[in-house]
This record gives structure tokens, sequence and C-alpha cells, in this order.
């Protein structure tokens, strides 16, 4: 409306400016009515066109402030709802919450009881499988005993076996085949003192007087009072002219030597050293105080003696004096001649 009252102002402004300038010029005057009239024309159709704007403007104002009313409402529509659902939303966290708290609580509480329980259920556990291990030890030490026990039986019934067959060979003087079993045996009982004999035996009957002292020296490390053994250790000294060690090992047994069969086996010990000495004199006076206090006819026999390994020496030296005189002192201390019949004999030579 403002506009279309400026604009008929501003027409009547120009309707009296031209009425005033009518008197200069008609020609103006008419020109310029026209002019007018078409301005008329033309501002009342920008007056229609404003006019019309101008509805559209309302209408458009209207219009939003419709839509500004309704958002409003809808807007504290759903705020209160938003809040509605916050309150709600919140309150079921709050009571999800006292009572997960209180379920925490409770949780925890059992937790704690079945932990402690637990704890005491491994410790008695521990206990037995400790306990276990023990047994399984004890039982698995018993087992081993057992078996060290057992192999320990076997391995003596083998060599027991194995010396009972070495003696048969023996005395079959299958002395080679003797000492081969006898070296299985030592395999499984290197400190046997029976093997160890019976291997001295075998060499000393195949003439290997070496080897026989040391199988005789490996007994007496065993068994270092063992009369049987120093004796026939002594006859090998004295076969072999070992005089120091004859006479170490004599002084060191002196009491029990010269008191076996009745003291006879030392005048023979002594008899074969002077002999393999080479000392003839000491010889026969040795011999001589024993056959002196013996009958002629008495024989004078060394017990279950065996002259074998010195028969074995004896028969390796040359012939002459001393291998005979060797060879009638073994008869003589072998129960073969009386002292009668050795007097001769030594007499003879």
């Amino acid at each position: 409306m403002r506009l279309l009252v400026g604009v008929v102002l501003t027409a009547c402004s120009f309707i009296l400016s031209s009425t005033t300038l009518a008197d200069s010029s008609e020609s103006s005057r008419t020109k310029l009515l026209d002019e007018s009239i078409s301005d008329i024309k033309q501002l009342k159709i920008d007056s229609k066109a404003s006019s019309r704007e101008i509805e559209i403007l309302r209408r458009d104002q209207i219009n939003y402030r419709l839509e500004k009313d309704l958002l409003k409402e809808a807007y504290a529509s759903n705020l209160q709802s938003i809040n509605i659902t916050i309150t709600i939303v919140l309150g079921v966290i709050g009571v999800l919450g006292y009572l997960g708290i209180r379920s925490i609580k409770e949780v925890k509480t059992d937790y704690t009881i079945e932990l402690e329980n637990l704890k005491r259920i491994k410790a008695g556990f521990e206990r037995e499988l400790n306990a276990l291990r023990d047994r399984q030890k004890k039982f698995e030490g018993q087992v081993g005993d057992l078996a060290k026990t057992n192999e320990e039986q076997d391995r003596r019934i083998k060599v027991m076996e194995l010396i009972e067959k070495v003696g048969s060979l023996i005395g079959s003087k299958q002395w080679p085949w003797a000492l081969k079993w006898i070296s299985v045996g030592l395999g499984l009982d290197e400190n046997n003192f029976i093997l160890l004999q019976q291997k001295a035996t075998c060499h000393g009957h195949l003439g290997e007087i070496a080897a026989a002292i040391d199988a005789n020296k490996a007994c007496l490390a065993i068994e270092p009072e063992d009369l049987g053994v120093v004796s026939n250790l002594l006859e090998l000294f004295a076969l072999t002219n070992q005089g120091i060690e004859f006479e170490k090992l004599y002084h060191k047994h002196k009491t029990a030597i010269d008191e076996m069969n009745d003291g006879n086996l030392i005048v023979y010990l002594k008899a074969l050293a002077s002999l393999t000495k080479g000392d003839p004199d000491s010889y026969s006076k040795v011999l001589s105080e024993l056959v002196n206090k013996i009958p002629n006819e008495a024989k004078k026999q060394i017990g279950a003696w065996s002259f074998d390994e010195a028969m074995v020496v004896i028969s390796k030296l040359p012939e002459g004096k001393q291998r005979t005189l060797m060879v009638n002192t073994v008869r003589l201390f072998n129960g073969e001649i009386d002292s009668g019949g050795f007097k001769a004999l030594l007499e003879a030579e």
C-alpha cells in the first residue's frame, strides 16, 4: 500500500509539473500527457503486480508462522518425549546398576567362597599327588632293587654253573678249555675267588708259572689269610727261584706255614728253594734233619698236596743232579718212597 501511495503522489506531482509547463508549449504538454497516461497505466500494472506479490508474501508469512508453530509444537512434543525417554532410560539404568552392583557383590562373595574351596581342594590334591609320587618312587626303588637282586642272582647262578663246568673240565685235565670258560666266568665276576683259584691251577698245569703266580696273587688280594693260596704261591716262588718274594711271604705267615702238615710242608718248600737257588748243601741239611727223624720204612706224605705244577716245572729242566734231586724230593713227600730209600738215593748222589 505504501508503495501505491508513493506512486500516486509521484504521478500528481508530475501532472502539476506538466500543467505549469503547458503554457510554454502545447505540443510538449500533449506529449507529456501521453507519456503520463502511459506511465500511469504502467504504474497500475506494476501496482497490481505488487499487490499480487504482497498477497503471496502474506500467504507465505502465514504459512511460515503456521509451520513455525507446528515445528515448535513438534519440537516441544519431541523434547518432552526425549526427556521422558531419557528419564525412563536413566531410571532403568539406575535400577539395573543397583541390581548389577548388588549382583556383582553377591557373585564376588560366591567367587571368593568357591576360590577358597578350590584352594583347599588343590592343596588336598597336591598332598595326595605328592604322597602318590612318594609311593611311586618307593615302588620304583623296590622294583629297581628287586631287578638288581634278580640280576645279581642270575649272575651268581651263571657263575656257579661256570665254576661247576670248569671243575669238570679240570677233572678231565682239559686245561685250555677250562681257561676259556674261566674267562667267561670272570667276565661276569672278575673277583670270584674260586674262578681265580681254578685259573691258577690251569696255568700251573700248563707250565705257565708267571700266569699262575698272577692268578694266585689276585686270590690273595681277595683273601689275604688264605693259607692254601699262600702255600701255592710259596711253591711257585720256590720253583722259579724268587727267593726275595718267597722269604717275604713266608715270614708274613711263618707260624701258620710251619705248622701245616706237621711241619713237613715248609721242609719241602725250603728244599725246592735251595735246589733252584743252586745250594745243595742247604738242601741236604734241610732234608737230612727231616729224614733222620723218620724210621727207614716210614713214608712222609704231605696230605692231599698236589705236585703236578712242580713236576711240570721239573720236567722242563735239563737232565742232571738238580733235576734228579727235585724229582726224588717230590717222590718222598708224595709218599712214593720211604725215608730209607730216600737216604740211599741221597747218598748215591
